[in-house]
């Protein structure tokens, strides 16, 4: 009995203290996108006129939003709040941009940009005052819409964002200083993990002011400088923008950079793919994602694209709403490699109909609905090959998350099946028209349905947790064995020699 009641109490003592030698640090991080928040929003206003107050009265629109408009107060304050309730404590929160509304430049001025982006500032803050926030700007949020600014010495626009809307509350010394210069910065997450926050607005072709420039505010050269620091200190990278290189899977073609700047930006991204773990970006307020690949076709770059807390419905051809969501990722604070991310949403018509905004779900977990184990670029390669199948059950469930379970999400035909495709495997321009003709690109690793009909089904794949567990338990049994060993010998060598009972108290871990 004696010997059981030590056997017992070793086999706790390892696993109170094995387990720290064969588990992951894991950490939680939010990225929530354009809120667009609409202060003139009205529960009683004209849907065809973004919701605000007109001649005459409308039946309720929505106390919580509608999918005619953008955001209003409540349902800001409901996202953030629903953020708190599920994960209270994360390590950071990203905000990739967008707060303004979609409304004509007459309707604003700079002090309300100033004012708008500084009440979502001011309640993320509030709600999480004790967590550390990385923002950056969208194509909305400077004013005139779209025109960012990129010669800091004839605008006070970056400091109206550092002072105005409270950013320099948020952002270190040596990050607003940084931030002053154009709307990007570099922060040290861990000693291991570096995030740089850029202003890809810079590139946008509806930029009338950066059109011409060959490095507009000097942005390239910042992020070059940064990658080169990070990879001399062995630090691994999250990149954080607003808009993303490449094309939208749902604008039959439709492209966010102007074309030399998208080829920089992907050139740079090649340069450096080795250190670069994580990209994340928002825009275009849909569910999808891009894998980057070099000119041999391997997979080496990735990019995740989140929603929006917005529901408004795009004027652009083919393009729908959506419903609020806001995602949560697991992360090992390690590597920064991401293990999964939990996408949460509000269903805005229930929400609406119940009067209350505090009913968010969750929509899917990558891990669950994709079976992935890590967020990487050849597991998001093999994904995508999955999608070549449009009858796939992974590509049904994807089409239903782009829109975050919209009802009016229509059923996608070659097409948009195609668009979808080319969309995510190939982010240079030439390289997708070339995709969606039927031809092979120079980067091919997922070409259309043409050639690739039906790739199958990915094989659910082992969690990388399994072999710590696994390999945990394989250790615990060896040491019990030694334990148990270790004492049947002392306790035979007391019966056979009792001239040597004075080492007979000393125990295992002496």
């Amino acid at each position: 009995m004696e010997l059981f009641k030590q056997v017992n109490f070793n086999v706790l003592l390892l696993f109170i203290f094995l387990p720290h030698g064969f588990t992951k640090d894991v950490g939680y991080f939010w990225h929530v996108t354009d809120f667009h928040y609409d202060a003139n929003y009205s529960a009683a206003g004209d849907p065809t006129n973004m919701c605000h107050q007109g001649n005459g009265s409308h039946d309720n629109v929505g106390t919580y939003g509608n999918y005619m408009c953008d955001s209003p107060w409540n349902l800001i304050t409901s996202a953030i709040q629903a953020m708190y309730k599920i994960k209270p404590d994360p390590d950071f929160i990203i905000w990739t941009g967008d707060s303004v509304p979609h409304v004509d430049d007459s309707d604003l001025d700079p002090d309300k940009v100033y004012m708008l982006i500084g009440n979502v500032t001011n309640e993320l803050v509030s709600v999480f005052p004790n967590t550390t926030l990385y923002p950056v700007l969208g194509n909305h949020d400077p004013y005139p819409a779209n025109q960012m600014p990129y010669d800091t010495d004839n605008t006070a626009y970056y400091k109206g964002i550092l002072e105005k809307s409270h950013w320099n509350s948020v952002l270190g010394v040596n990050e607003s200083r940084h931030f002053h210069n154009g709307g990007y910065y570099s922060s040290k997450i861990s000693e291991k993990l570096r995030l740089i926050g850029l202003n890809t607005n810079l590139y946008y072709d509806q930029d009338r002011l950066t059109k011409d420039l060959p490095d507009p505010a000097q942005q390239m050269d910042f992020l070059d400088k940064q990658l080169q620091e990070a990879r001399k200190h062995n630090q691994m990278v999250y990149i954080i923008a607003h808009v993303p290189p490449g094309v939208f899977e749902l604008g039959s073609g439709l492209t966010w950079f102007y074309p030399k700047y998208n080829k920089q930006y992907l050139e740079k991204l090649e340069e450096f793919a080795d250190i670069i773990t994580l990209q994340l970006y928002g825009h275009e307020h849909t569910d999808s994602f891009r894998v980057q690949f070099d000119a041999e076709g391997k997979p080496i770059s990735m990019m995740l694209l989140a929603p929006a807390v917005t529901p408004w419905k795009s004027t652009l051809p083919g393009v729908g709403a959506n419903n609020p969501s806001i995602r949560l990722f697991k992360y090992d604070r390690e590597n920064g490699v991401a293990q999964n991310y939990v996408q949460y949403y509000l269903n805005l018509t229930a929400a609406n109909i119940k009067g209350t905004g505090d009913d968010w779900q969750k929509e899917y977990d990558t891990s669950d609905v994709y079976a992935l184990d890590e967020l990487r670029p050849a597991k998001l390669h093999e994904l995508a090959r999955a999608f070549t199948d449009r009858s796939n059950k992974l590509f049904q469930h994807y089409l239903q998350y782009n829109s975050v379970l919209w009802a009016g999400n229509t059923e996608c035909n070659e097409t948009c099946h195609l668009h979808h495709l080319c969309a995510i495997t190939q982010l240079d321009y030439d390289n997708f028209r070339t995709c969606i003709s039927g031809g092979v690109t120079t980067h091919h690793p997922t070409q259309t349905t043409h050639h690739h009909p039906h790739r199958p089904t990915p094989q659910p794949q082992v969690p990388t947790y399994m072999f710590y567990l696994i390999g945990g338990l394989a250790a615990v049994v060896f040491l019990l064995f030694l334990v148990v060993a270790c004492m049947c010998l002392r306790k035979g060598r007391r019966l056979r020699a009792p001239r040597y009972a004075k080492f007979g108290s000393l125990s295992l871990n002496s």
